[in-house]
């Protein structure tokens, strides 16, 4: 009968497949945990190790001084824990972000950078924030869309009452005006140069009358001369 190897993994039917890509995925706050994890497993599985194989010195022998079936063991632990955590990767988020987008940010923590921890309240108040700017675009939009025809609008109604009032009180004015104008009696004084006038228009009036008289004897006098012309040329 042969020995299952723990340290292989056999391939997922269709059906784990599936289970497995609805698991709840791990959420973490820093990369350190992660390190932690990864730490704890490692040395559980070297006391692990440690117990069913202690070292020995029984194998002088070896240019290591190292037994190597526990060797062995070891190695094939290690590529386990590789493929184990490489799995799992796919299903383990630190601060919202999976493994391959914190890929340079775990790497500027290994060289001494430090990472803040996730915090849930600022999220939550990032999310308040969007949903504030949200609603003021919305407003903002509704503004540009309703707020030329209602202001054109309160214009013309403004516009209307104005124009009603002015009406009114030019109405008022010249009611009053006219009004005034009744109740006033006209006042005609003393015509001064009366006589002269009319003498004046009595003159021009007789120099019409000759002119007339002349301007007769004169169209006769152009019509006599016009006929004896018209006789001569014709001779």
């Amino acid at each position: 009968m042969a020995i299952p190897n723990i340290f292989t993994s056999a391939p997922l039917s269709p059906h784990d497949r599936a289970t497995s890509t609805h698991h709840r995925q791990i959420d973490l706050q820093s990369p350190a945990d992660l390190a932690y994890l990864q730490t704890k497993l490692s040395a559980t599985a070297r006391s692990k190790i440690d117990t069913h194989l202690p070292p020995t010195n029984a194998f002088p022998e070896a240019s290591t001084g190292e037994d190597p079936l526990r060797r062995r063991v070891e190695v094939l632990v290690d590529e386990y824990l590789g493929r184990v955590w490489e799995g799992a990767g796919g299903n383990v988020r630190i601060n919202g972000m999976s493994l391959g987008e914190c890929e340079g940010v775990l790497k500027g923590g290994e060289q001494g950078g430090e990472i803040e921890a996730f915090d849930n309240k600022l999220a939550q108040r990032v999310q308040a924030l969007s949903a504030q700017i949200e609603s003021h675009t919305l407003a903002l939009a509704n503004l540009r869309r309703n707020a030329p025809g209602e202001t054109a609008e309160r214009y013309r109604v403004n516009f209307e009452k104005a124009r009603e009032e002015d009406e009114r009180r030019v109405a008022e004015l010249s009611a009053k005006a006219l009004e005034d104008l009744r109740e006033k009696k006209l006042e005609i004084g003393e015509f001064e140069r009366l006589e002269e006038v009319k003498g004046t228009w009595e003159r021009g009036t007789e120099e019409l009358g000759e002119l007339r008289g002349r301007l007769g004897g004169t169209v006769e006098k152009m019509e006599r001369a016009r006929a004896v012309g018209e006789y001569v040329e014709g001779r």
